[in-house]
């Protein structure tokens, strides 16, 4: 029997290109030529592509997961729920870097295609990484102190669609309620800093969800000019490097409810809107155009929640979409409002259908998060 070091080049590629994205770690350090062999360019575009034919063919997709400051690759699959077959959500293992990154807790994770921006607790660095490469980028920053009083930075990664090759950039900023907002921008193939020259009529909460869409990031923003718009959308365009005009909503949003973003589709954006009285009624909404100037919305799904949940879904939670299935992921914590125990998914579907998956036990104060994961070969330039 032949093993695979005398196998032809070509067939060993085939073979290998076959191999589950959630075994590469175990791949790589199997022998150094298969390990250059998962960096090569061409091979990793075969690589992807050979995943996502099989992720359709199974009808399920692939996820990243946050829970206790840990990042999990998750496999979804809601094919058949509505025929009685039991939903598949199941954690795949840690997501592990080829450094130390797995023994940092992550206080957020920010998905742009298939680089992730994270956050670490202690809020002292950033890490531009690449799971599928293996490859991170280790940025230092600091937290602003404005009157002996913390401030953090909301942190988001895009790209410039300009350069034939795009070129991702960081956006940090921090508004303070009496002090001067700032706005800053690193640039990964500079290793640079700059300030932003913006004055902002508007104010975007440190804990507001946010969402890469076509290397674009939109926010749910209040507009400090407005007295009858609590909530709108706001895009941030890493080409121009400027914010967008307010965004309308396809509902109106009142204090206290629930409303949290979702990229659907990799090209289009997702909304939940959760009502905090009476029937606890939530909304999907979809959108069917969507620019850093111009949006509009399609209603996906409408769900009386009081019934299936009694509760109100938190701000912090996130959502994942299957449009095949007429179904919403949301991940969120157990019943207990006032001191969970249990990380939850919940999937609601069309014609009543409810179901609960544990996640496992909480272990940390932070909430279960989620986003679609779809591999990259960007490669991320190390700086000296």
């Amino acid at each position: 029997m032949k093993n695979m070091s005398n196998l032809p080049q070509d067939l060993v590629e085939e073979i290998l290109s076959r191999v589950p994205l959630t075994s590469l770690r175990a791949m790589r350090s199997t022998c150094k030529m298969w390990n250059t062999l998962f960096k090569d360019e061409r091979f990793t575009k075969k690589h992807i592509a050979q995943a996502a034919v099989e992720t359709t063919k199974e009808r399920e997709f692939v996820a990243i997961m946050l829970l206790n400051f840990r990042a999990y690759l998750m496999r979804v699959n809601l094919h058949g729920i509505h025929n009685n077959s039991n939903p598949l959500l199941k954690p795949l293992g840690k997501l592990i870097s080829l450094d130390t990154l797995d023994q940092v807790d992550i206080s957020r994770v920010f998905r742009c295609e298939g680089l992730l921006l994270c956050t670490t607790k202690d809020y002292t660095r950033l890490v531009v990484w690449n799971p599928y490469l293996g490859q991170t980028l280790w940025i230092c920053v600091e937290p602003r102190f404005v009157r002996d009083r913390k401030f953090y930075y909301v942190n988001v990664l895009g790209y410039d669609k300009s350069k034939s090759c795009y070129a991702y950039k960081i956006l940090r900023f921090a508004h303070f309620f009496f002090e001067k907002s700032i706005h800053e921008i690193y640039e990964l193939n500079s290793n640079s800093w700059r300030v932003l020259d913006v004055t902002p009529h508007w104010c975007i909460s440190y804990n507001s969800h946010s969402v890469s869409l076509k290397g674009n990031t939109y926010w749910f923003a209040s507009n400090l000019e407005s007295t009858d718009k609590f909530l709108e959308l706001l895009c941030f365009d890493f080409t121009t490097e400027k914010f967008g005009l307010h965004l309308p909503l396809p509902f109106e949003i009142y204090y206290c409810q629930t409303v949290t973003l979702s990229a659907f589709k990799e090209e289009q954006l997702a909304v939940l809107h959760q009502s905090s009285y009476g029937d606890l009624g939530m909304e999907i909404w979809i959108t069917t155009k969507i620019e850093p100037n111009e949006v509009s919305w399609s209603k996906f799904l409408a769900v009386y929640m009081r019934p299936l949940t009694g509760f109100q879904f938190n701000t912090g939670g996130s959502f994942l979409i299957d449009e095949e299935n007429r179904a919403v992921v949301v991940f969120d914590t157990d019943k207990h409002i006032f001191k969970p125990t249990r990380n939850i998914a919940y999937i609601i579907g069309e014609n009543g259908y409810f179901r609960e998956v544990d996640l496992g036990e909480i272990t940390t104060e932070s909430f279960p998060l989620a986003c679609f994961y779809v591999p990259s070969s960007m490669q991320i330039n190390q700086h000296p």
